[in-house]
């Protein structure tokens, strides 16, 4: 369903066939005897809306309806994209020794899980985001565990919302097949079939502090616990341009090669406009909007301004993962870099098609708008540093 408000005419109309507030069978100008009879839309009257309270009202032909309603909770403390950071099950709450398992980056294992997203809206609508691929196991109708196309109902294709109840400490995720972490953990059991699926599934929230979620979920003979990260709210989500780029023998050192940011006149001003975009979903992308600075080992007669080489043009879709912890900045997908795409951990390129499908960067520095990282390509430290665009 989709709603609209208009303030002016003090009405709020909900289009959807079987959308309502209050009760089902109050629509415009009638009250419903049969479900086959509901409209695609109803209109309500608001004749008060203040903070977190709102009073509706509906004409049902012999009488009218009124309808107040109180918003549940403030959903600013989990608005945004959150990544699953850890995973673990065992006997009792907090007790993971049957199984557990950390997010080690794009090529660690499950990373087809623990690249999926888990988006809380700020209207309370909640939705998994997996892509193209994630976790499935054998309980979802595949031969064996392993990455594949998710398996309805958990494949983030029905309509979800989600209700933080700070006092109670629970978080509710109402619509069939919304889940955080494992989609077989529900309330009181594990699934053995997706049709089982419930309709809602409540957890327990351990924690809740800045971008970091906790929670747990008793699925009867046992208990399971996920760790999830905010990553739309981290310091890294925006874009970018490249401010300093410098290369030498040693970390921090760059007497071998330097060149700073001296605007669109300076000395390759095509390569300083490059943007590097860190998505709040969690994408990563190269755009440099049809030239940038290119080298000899790209396949050019000299070094100079040209349209960009495969596969450092953007043109594949990357991700990213930071580790705050190990101070670390990962882009994973072919051709994604940072400042000079030969700069790859071990090695400086020479032939584009050698470009590996992730680079990991060391993050110096991350402040408010700027960020350095460095990489040590071998026989010699690149540094590169980024201001917010």
């Amino acid at each position: 369903g989709a709603w609209s408000y208009d303030g002016a005419a003090g009405t709020l109309a909900l289009n959807g066939l079987g959308s309502f507030l209050g009760v089902p069978k109050a629509v415009n100008g009638a009250e419903l005897t049969d479900p086959a009879d509901a409209p695609g839309s109803v209109t309500y009257d608001v004749v008060e809306l203040i903070g977190d309270s709102m009073t509706i009202r509906i004409n049902v032909g012999g009488g009218w309806w009124e309808f107040q309603l109180e918003r549940v909770a403030d959903n600013a403390q989990l608005k945004g994209n959150w990544k699953l950071d850890f995973a673990g099950v065992g006997p009792a709450e907090g007790d993971t020794q049957w199984f557990e398992i950390s997010d080690t980056g794009p090529d660690g294992p499950r990373a087809c899980w623990f690249d999926d997203l888990y988006q809380f809206g700020a209207g309370g609508s909640f939705s998994n985001v997996q892509g193209d691929e994630t976790w499935l196991e054998g309980w979802q109708g595949v031969a064996e565990d392993g990455c594949g196309v998710p398996v309805a109902p958990h494949d983030g294709s029905s309509d979800a919302i989600f209700e933080y109840d700070e006092d109670a400490g629970t978080l509710k995720l109402t619509g069939l097949g919304a889940f955080l972490g494992v989609p077989k953990a529900v309330n009181g059991a594990e699934l053995a079939d997706p049709a089982a699926a419930p309709e809602s599934v409540t957890y327990n929230v351990v924690e809740l502090i800045d971008n970091s979620l906790t929670v747990r979920v008793n699925v009867g003979g046992g208990w399971w616990e996920f760790r999830l990260t905010r990553i739309s709210n981290l310091p890294v989500v925006g874009n970018w341009k490249l401010a300093f780029a410098g290369v030498g023998p040693a970390e921090g050192d760059t007497q071998w090669f330097e060149i700073s940011d001296t605007g669109p006149d300076g000395p390759r001003a095509c390569w300083f406009d490059d943007v590097y975009h860190v998505g709040a979903d969690g994408s990563f992308r190269n755009y440099q909007q049809g030239e940038t600075w290119l080298e000899g080992w790209q396949g050019v007669a000299e070094d100079g301004c040209g349209a960009p080489v495969a596969p450092h043009d953007g043109s594949s879709a990357g991700a990213w993962s930071y580790d705050g912890a190990a101070g670390t900045l990962a882009l994973n997908g072919l051709g994604s870099f940072l400042g000079v795409p030969k700069a790859v951990n071990g090695a400086e390129l020479t032939d584009p098609a050698d470009a590996p499908e992730s680079v990991t960067y060391d993050v110096v520095e991350l402040i408010e708008g700027s960020i350095t990282v460095r990489i040590n390509v071998g026989g010699g430290w690149w540094e590169f540093e980024l201001a917010k665009d």
